[in-house]
């Protein structure tokens, strides 16, 4: 059974220093958070998950400092129609089980209103730890599980395999099999009214994703529509026209992780890299001058490598999510840097309209805003929407 831990905002020591100074202690390697909602009742998990996915491998030579990443790169963003092989492809055996450790927290509402039993399940994307839901800086403007509480919801949300205080797997290896297998076998347990306290079972589970995670919460769809009754992918783009994966390496100019920083990161091996500085986390996340300098250092104080083969694998997924039924979310900021190239503006209605095509399907653009469009001035405005939707669809 998981380790659960009753948490308030008063009974974590620093959680006060957290939430004013962007320190990186306070996000690396704790079950517990840095900051709680005083509006909720709070309990940590760690949670042996059991999990099945389809076994990737990556096929380029293994780097062990930057000098190796910086040749994998130059060879793997080469002009198109350059012979050069997949660095990630199908390994033997095609499918592979384990049991990993996933360091997670369920939030209810301290004052009841009938919403608490709807959950929302979330999971983070590439850089930020579960704390991206639960921002510990001026939470008021930037806390999504403090805003969603508010409008009576209860929040489950978890480091995702390989970050935070989850298990450490090789980032060679990991992927977005991996994360979608997390995330089904997660929403089952949650259904089934484990890990979420005193709720006990809840009567709806709606899923929720930011960038990676969003495209692992699609995934889980795609092959299990039964885990969630609504969906929400923030942060996302289907259209290809809008996804410059070469650009996007060169901008974020990856370092491998546990040498730019060997007192946060040692615990990954050179498959985990980061960017290498603030100003290339801004250039991606962040859209000027519509974010707060302090709440961008936050970001990058709170920032967690992420796998290589994540990132190879990210487009690899399933995608035809004709098989639900229930309504579907796609939000994304207007300057979307990764997944619109900079301007979203008619690239969400398709393929995103066709591969839900059964589904209630609705985009949303939200304006001023870059990647990270909860850490943008108008966040509380996204949060809005998304809750506004749960509450229109019966959630």
């Amino acid at each position: 059974m998981g380790l659960a831990v009753m948490c308030s905002l008063k009974s974590v020591a620093g959680n006060q220093a957290c939430s004013q100074l962007p320190a990186p202690s306070c996000f690396y390697g704790s079950l517990t958070q840095p900051y709680y909602p005083p509006n909720a009742v709070c309990n940590d998990y760690m949670i042996p998950v059991d999990i099945e996915y389809t076994n990737v491998a990556f096929n380029a030579t293994r780097w062990s400092d930057d000098y190796g990443l910086n040749n994998f790169l130059d060879v793997f963003t080469t002009r198109a129609g350059v012979d050069n092989s997949p660095p990630v492809g199908p390994a033997s055996p095609s499918t592979q089980t384990a049991t990993v450790n996933i360091a997670a927290t369920f939030c209810t509402p301290k004052n009841k209103n009938g919403k608490e039993k709807t959950v929302i399940l979330a999971t983070h994307g590439v850089g930020p730890a579960r704390a991206h839901w639960n921002a510990p800086v001026q939470p008021d403007q930037y806390n999504f599980v403090q805003y969603a509480i508010g409008q009576g919801f209860s929040v489950f949300f978890y480091d995702r395999l390989g970050t935070g205080a989850s298990d450490k797997v090789s980032g060679f290896d990991n992927s977005i099999f991996k994360a979608i297998s997390v995330l089904q076998r997660i929403s089952k347990l949650v259904r089934n009214g484990l890990y979420t306290g005193s709720l006990g079972k809840p009567n709806k589970i709606a899923v929720i994703g930011f960038s990676f995670g969003s495209y692992a919460t699609h995934g889980a769809i795609a092959t299990d529509p039964s885990i969630a009754d609504a969906v929400i992918l923030t942060a996302i783009g289907f259209n290809l026209t809008g996804i410059n994966v070469n650009g996007l390496f060169r901008s974020f100019v990856p370092r491998v992780a546990s040498l730019q920083n060997s007192a946060l990161y040692g615990d990954r091996d050179p498959g985990y890299v980061t960017w290498v500085d603030k100003y290339a986390q801004i250039w991606n996340y962040f859209k000027y001058p519509n974010y707060d300098p302090v709440i961008s250092d936050y970001a990058e104080a709170a920032k967690q490598p992420f796998a290589m083969t994540e990132f190879l694998s990210l487009l690899s997924g399933p995608t035809d999510a004709s098989a639900f039924k229930g309504p579907v979310l796609a939000i994304t900021g207007e300057y979307d840097y990764i997944f619109c190239d900079g301007y979203c503006s008619g690239l969400l209605e398709e393929p995103g309209r066709t591969y839900y095509k059964n589904a209630k399907y609705v985009p949303y653009i939200h304006p001023g805003a870059s990647h990270q469009l909860f850490l943008h001035y108008n966040a509380t405005g996204a949060f809005q929407v998304i809750t506004n939707f749960l509450s229109e669809n019966g959630l």
